[in-house]
C-alpha cells in the first residue's frame, strides 16, 4: 500500500516527496475569503510602498488592504505616518491617489485636519456644546518603514516587524546597502483575476519557468542554478543570470510580498517589489515597483520593466487566469505538490509551506 500523502505542514522541509497541498474551494469560498481578511490581511505587516513615494513633508499616497482603506503620509515633522482614509465625522474619504497636502480637507463638510491626524478646523461649529476639535483625530494605522520600504498593520498589537524579517536586512543590504536612496521609477498594477494564494504561488517555485516563460529562460536567468530555501515567514530564491555574470537574489515575505534584485543587461541589479493584493475570492492584484539606485540608466531600467511585463508578467496573468478556472472544477480536488528541495528548478515546498502558514493563520488543522 502506498504510504499516505503528508499535509502541508507535516513537510520536513527536506525530502523529496509529494506533498498534499490546499484544497480548490480555498481558492473560491467566500467565507474563507472572508476569514483570511481577518486572520492574515488585517493582521500581517503590509508593505504599501516606499520613502520616495513621500518626497516632501506633506506629501501622502492612499492604499486599501483588502476592504480598509488608509493613507500614508509624511508629517510636517517629517515622520511617516498612517491614518485609516476615513472622517471622523461622517465617515467620508478623506484622500484619493497621491499628492502633497500640508492640510487634510475633507471633500464632504471640510473638516480639516493636519499631518499628524489632528482636526484642526471644523466650519460652523463653534459654540456647540461637548465639540472639542482637540480631541479628535483621525485613527492611525501602525507604520514602520524597514529598508526604506513602508508597511502598515491593522492590529494594533502585532509584533515588531523586525521580528519576523529582520534577519533579511543585512543580506539585502549588502547588495544595495543605502536601500533608502532606491527612487521609483516604474510601477506596473496587473489585475490577476485569481485568488491572490495563486499569484503567490506563481512566485513561489521555478517548476514553471520552462514551459511558461521561455523568453526569461533563454535570455535571462538560468533555472538550473536555482536555489529556494524557506526559513518561517521568509523565502529565499537565488540564480544566475543567463551568462553567469549576476545574480537574481529574491525573497518572499509573508504573506504576499516578494523583493529582490533583478540582472538588467547594461544596468546591473536593480531592485524591485512585487505586492499581490487581495480584492476578492477571484480577484487580485500583481503589483510591479522597479526602483533605481543613484547614478543608474532610468531609461534601461523602464524600458526593461515595460518589457518583463508584456512578457513575464502577461504569461504569469494568463496562467493563473486558467489556475482559478481549474479550482471550481469537480475533477481537481486539492494540490499535489512536489517538494524537492535539491531541485530549486522543480520543487513547490515553498508552496507547502505557505499552504501551512495559510491554515495555521485560519486556525484550521488540516484542509479539507
Amino acid at each position: 500500500m502506498a504510504a499516505a500523502i503528508p499535509e502541508p505542514g507535516r513537510h520536513d522541509g527536506r525530502s523529496a516527496t509529494v506533498v498534499h497541498g490546499l484544497p480548490g474551494h480555498y481558492y473560491t469560498d467566500p467565507q474563507i475569503f472572508e476569514a483570511e481578511k481577518r486572520a492574515i490581511f488585517h493582521r500581517t505587516w503590509q508593505c504599501l510602498g516606499h520613502v520616495s513615494m513621500l518626497p516632501e513633508k506633506g506629501s501622502y499616497f492612499t492604499a486599501s488592504i483588502v476592504d480598509q482603506d488608509v493613507f500614508v503620509a509624511r508629517g510636517d515633522d517629517g515622520e511617516v505616518r498612517a491614518f485609516y482614509n476615513v472622517c471622523r465625522h461622517r465617515g467620508h474619504p478623506l484622500l484619493t491617489g497621491a499628492g502633497t497636502a500640508r492640510r487634510i480637507v475633507c471633500p464632504y463638510h471640510a473638516w480639516t485636519y493636519d499631518t499628524a491626524g489632528q482636526l484642526r478646523t471644523a466650519p460652523h461649529t463653534q459654540g456647540v456644546a461637548g465639540f472639542e476639535p482637540k480631541d479628535i483625530r483621525l485613527n492611525a494605522v501602525r507604520v514602520q518603514v524597514f529598508m526604506g520600504l513602508i508597511f502598515v498593520n491593522l492590529d494594533p498589537a502585532a509584533r515588531d516587524l523586525s521580528e519576523s524579517f529582520g534577519g533579511i536586512e543585512a543580506e539585502v543590504r549588502a547588495i544595495r546597502p543605502n536601500m533608502e536612496a532606491q527612487r521609483l521609477v516604474f510601477e506596473f498594477p496587473m489585475r490577476h483575476d485569481c485568488n491572490w494564494k495563486a499569484s503567490v504561488e506563481g512566485f513561489s517555485e521555478c517548476y514553471h519557468c520552462a514551459p511558461v516563460h521561455k523568453y526569461l529562460v533563454d535570455n535571462v536567468v538560468d533555472p538550473t542554478t536555482y536555489v529556494l530555501t524557506v526559513d518561517g515567514p521568509i523565502q529565499r530564491h537565488h540564480l544566475k543570470s543567463r551568462d553567469g555574470s549576476m545574480n537574481q537574489e529574491l525573497w518572499h515575505l509573508w504573506p504576499n510580498l516578494a523583493l529582490g534584485f533583478y540582472p538588467i543587461p547594461g544596468v546591473g541589479t536593480v531592485f524591485c517589489t512585487r505586492h499581490m493584493y487581495a480584492h476578492a475570492p477571484d480577484h487580485s492584484t500583481y503589483h510591479y515597483r522597479w526602483y533605481a539606485d543613484p547614478g543608474m540608466d532610468e531609461a534601461k531600467i523602464v524600458a526593461y520593466a515595460k518589457h518583463h511585463a508584456t512578457t513575464t508578467g502577461k504569461e504569469d496573468a494568463e496562467v493563473v487566469i486558467q489556475v482559478q478556472r481549474g479550482m471550481t472544477s469537480k475533477g481537481y480536488g486539492r494540490a499535489l505538490l512536489i517538494a524537492n528541495p535539491q531541485k530549486g528548478d522543480s520543487t513547490e515546498h515553498a508552496i507547502a509551506a505557505f499552504h501551512a502558514q495559510v491554515l495555521l493563520a485560519l486556525g484550521h488543522d488540516n484542509a479539507r
